[in-house]
């Protein structure tokens, strides 16, 4: 398992970062000082009980079958239906302006 580590110029040399679960921080002169330091708070919250475990999800099948949006045979009357709408709000507008 791997653990996302966020490594960037802090306040005082380098920050080293994760995010969820852990939410952890560590900051030092050097980029492989502040890895080292957070990888130590790491271990500290594992050796204090945590445990970090990867959960595979089983993938859902849909029970209604999916169809491209361009296969779908309403598609050109949807598509008719909003050139007609955006010419009429275009039109509007144009109205609008012109008074």
């Amino acid at each position: 398992m791997g653990i996302p580590i966020l490594i960037e110029p802090g306040t005082n040399g380098f920050k080293a970062v994760t995010g969820g679960p852990l939410h952890l921080s560590a900051e030092a002169d050097s980029a492989d000082a502040a890895i080292a330091a957070l990888r130590e708070k790491i271990a500290d919250r594992l050796r204090n009980g945590a445990l970090l475990i990867e959960q595979t999800v089983p993938e859902i099948v849909s029970p209604v079958p999916v169809i491209p949006l361009a296969e779908n045979p309403l598609f050109d009357d949807w598509l008719a239906a909003v050139e007609e709408y955006r010419n009429a709000k275009d039109a509007e507008e144009r109205a609008a302006e012109a008074n």
